[in-house]
This record gives structure tokens, C-alpha cells and sequence, in this order.
């Protein structure tokens, strides 16, 4: 497992965040409960609406690479902060590949990324032991540059009424807030977390993706390559019951441990494989691969 992996969720503390010799020390308001996390441990914070921290503990943990992820009432994030030191020597001539790569090659490497997507459903609905599995491998095969036809919204549609067939009525939905919805959308925000952090740590641009884009969105790119482990974490949440609410902290222990499995029996977390992603497509930016190598999802045995 990576250095850093652990995932310090305060989107309900009420109390404090505070820097003491190398480690985060949290304290809640009305027990005076304290916990002290070493920031070395620590990839990921998300803070809520009712935390104090001092500027020292954010400058602590830019120093040691952690992105903090700053969130609503509902618990999702709205903006974030990361480091901008230790990244490579030679970040200048990433991003002013990244910045004037070509139309077809993003396209080109958008569509890999939809194909595996994909792909990684049709494992899911396999693992799950539903039926659709090889319809969703022929529109993966059908996918050409780009993805003009919309094969990823087509394969959605087909995947998503199939993936949750015990419970009655369920339509995805993000930022729904209850049962599957609010089960999948804290554990790709987790997700995302990692991503973002992949892809400040290989010196890319975060807001110059290949398919997302927006003038609200500073992590485009992220938004990208994260959606080739969707399937993994859909997978996880599916073995949970629809009743299993976010207020349990056993559920967001165990969503969070879902982004943190190893990816494909790989001996790679999914944040060890997203780093390396992030590190490939920074490599097909600069030209020094023709062809973007994006991980597939395969399934649990």
C-alpha cells in the first residue's frame, strides 16, 4: 500500500484541526475528544462546515503533499486545496505538452477511457452475477474516437437498470442524498479525492481534461481518469443493503475501504493505480507514447 492512504473524514466534526509535530491533531467541541493522525499516513481530508483549523495545519499538510477537499452541508465537496511544491522537474514541459495536445489525440484518449469504463461495468454486472454483461461489450467495441454516438451515456442507461435489481425503483441520481445514491456519490467523492491528487503529484493541469470541461471545474482531468474505477467501487456498494445509511460511521469506513482496495488482485490500490495512470497520460501528453495504457476493471473472483 502507498505511504499515504488513510482518508480523514470531519464533513461532521464539530471542533478543531490543529498541527502538532508531525501529526494532525482533531478535537471535538463538546467531549474534548482528541484523536492525533500522522500527516505522513494521510492522502486525503475532508473538512466540514463546522471545523476550525489554523493556517499551520494547512501549510503542514500542503507540505506533505495531503489534499484537503473542503465540503458543504451535504457533505460534498465545493473546493480544495493542494501543494504545489515536489512536483516533477520537469512540470513545465508536461503541461505545455498537456496544454497544446491535439483534438484527435484527446479524443483518442477519451475514447480508451469510455472503452475500458465500459468494459468495467460489464465485470461488475459479471461479479454481481446479473445479466447484461456482454451487451455492454458490444458498445464498448463500438466506441469510436471521441465517443460522437454517446456509447458511455448509452451503456449508463443500460447498466444502471440492471446493477440494483432488489431495490425497487432505483434510478442513478447524484446528489440525491439517500439510500444507493448517497452510498455511491460519498464513495466517488472519496474516489475523486484520490484522483485529484494523482494528477497534481504527476504535474498536470488539473483543469484541462479530455471530455470533462466547465468554467465551475478546476479538476476536469481528474473527472476523467477516475471514471475507469467506477466500476470498482459500484461492485463494493452493491454488497451493502439499501437501508446501510451514511449517519452509521461502520458505512463510511467501509466506503472508504472500498477506494482503497487493491485494483484487479494487481497487489495496487486503486490510489497506487491512479497515480500511475495520471503518470501514463502525462507521458502520451509529452508524446513519448502513442497509445494511452488505461486500466480495466475486471471483476471479483
Amino acid at each position: 500500500m502507498q505511504n499515504q492512504w488513510r482518508v480523514i473524514d470531519c464533513t461532521d466534526l464539530d471542533g478543531s484541526v490543529s498541527y502538532e509535530r508531525g501529526r494532525m491533531r482533531v478535537v471535538k467541541s463538546d467531549t474534548g475528544e482528541c484523536v492525533n493522525v500522522p500527516l505522513a499516513q494521510i492522502a486525503v481530508v475532508l473538512l466540514g462546515l463546522h471545523v476550525r483549523c489554523s493556517a499551520a495545519v494547512l501549510h503542514e499538510m500542503a507540505r506533505y503533499g495531503v489534499s484537503v477537499m473542503l465540503c458543504d452541508w451535504r457533505g460534498v465537496p465545493d473546493a480544495a486545496l493542494h501543494a504545489w511544491t515536489d512536483l516533477p522537474t520537469t512540470v513545465t514541459a508536461r503541461q505545455l505538452a498537456q496544454s497544446s495536445m491535439s483534438l484527435p489525440r484527446k479524443k483518442s484518449a477519451w475514447a480508451r477511457i469510455v472503452q475500458m469504463k465500459i468494459r468495467g461495468q460489464a465485470a461488475c454486472l459479471d461479479a454481481v452475477g446479473l445479466d447484461g454483461g456482454g451487451l455492454l461489450r458490444g458498445i464498448a467495441a463500438s466506441v469510436r474516437s471521441g465517443d460522437p454516438s454517446n456509447s458511455e451515456g448509452h451503456a449508463a442507461r443500460e447498466y444502471w437498470k440492471r446493477m440494483f435489481p432488489s431495490d425497487e425503483e432505483f434510478r442513478r441520481v447524484p446528489g440525491q442524498g439517500y439510500g444507493r445514491n448517497a452510498q455511491l456519490d460519498y464513495a466517488y467523492m472519496v474516489l475523486r479525492g484520490f484522483a485529484i491528487k494523482a494528477v497534481v503529484s504527476a504535474g498536470l493541469i488539473p483543469s484541462l481534461g479530455v471530455n470533462h470541461h466547465g468554467r465551475g471545474n478546476y479538476f476536469c482531468l481528474a473527472d476523467d481518469l477516475l471514471e475507469v474505477y467506477r466500476p470498482a467501487i459500484d461492485y463494493r456498494v452493491s454488497l451493502l443493503s439499501e437501508e446501510n445509511s451514511l449517519q452509521e460511521k461502520p458505512v463510511k469506513k467501509y466506503l472508504v475501504d472500498a477506494v482503497n482496495q487493491q485494483f484487479n488482485g494487481s497487489g495496487l490500490t486503486i490510489p497506487s493505480s491512479l497515480n500511475d495512470f495520471a503518470q501514463q497520460f502525462g507521458l502520451y501528453c509529452e508524446g513519448k507514447i502513442d497509445r494511452l495504457p488505461v486500466p480495466e476493471y475486471v471483476g471479483e473472483s
